[in-house]
């Protein structure tokens, strides 16, 4: 008999462990999360499809990185600090390098997700 709790499977059995992608994606939007490089991988684990590709709209990443002033105004992060926060999570071994700001890849031997979710990127064209 198949156990159902090991849909997931890693490489070696390793073992696994789940994470609320709604508290990942609140977490990316915390400046007190930690450096901007950290905020991207958790950014891409709020939003990864079973392939592992979090598909983000335009500037929703600047967004999610940004800060809240006193009255509650979201004030995006800039271009150039988004894309020096992907350089460093990539180099890291974070996200995949074929990650951009439209869609933070996460690479399928760390991250996997169950079955019943998309297959497919329209950033990377894939289906």
């Amino acid at each position: 008999m198949t156990d159902p709790y090991r849909q997931i499977v890693f490489a070696g059995g390793s073992p696994w462990a789940a994470f609320s992608q709604n508290e990942m994606y609140k977490l990316a939007g915390e400046p007190s999360t930690g450096p901007l490089h950290i905020r991207v991988l958790f950014a891409a684990m709020g939003k990864m499809n079973a392939l592992g590709h979090a598909e983000l709209r335009v500037g929703e990443l600047a967004r999610i990185l940004g800060t809240v002033t006193d009255t509650g105004e979201v004030v995006a992060c800039r271009r150039d600090s988004v894309s020096a926060a992907i350089k460093e999570a990539k180099s890291r071994g974070l996200i995949a390098p074929e990650s951009k700001a439209r869609c933070l890849v996460l690479r399928h031997y760390i991250f996997q997700k169950s079955t019943k979710d998309r297959w497919r990127c329209s950033v990377h064209d894939l289906d």
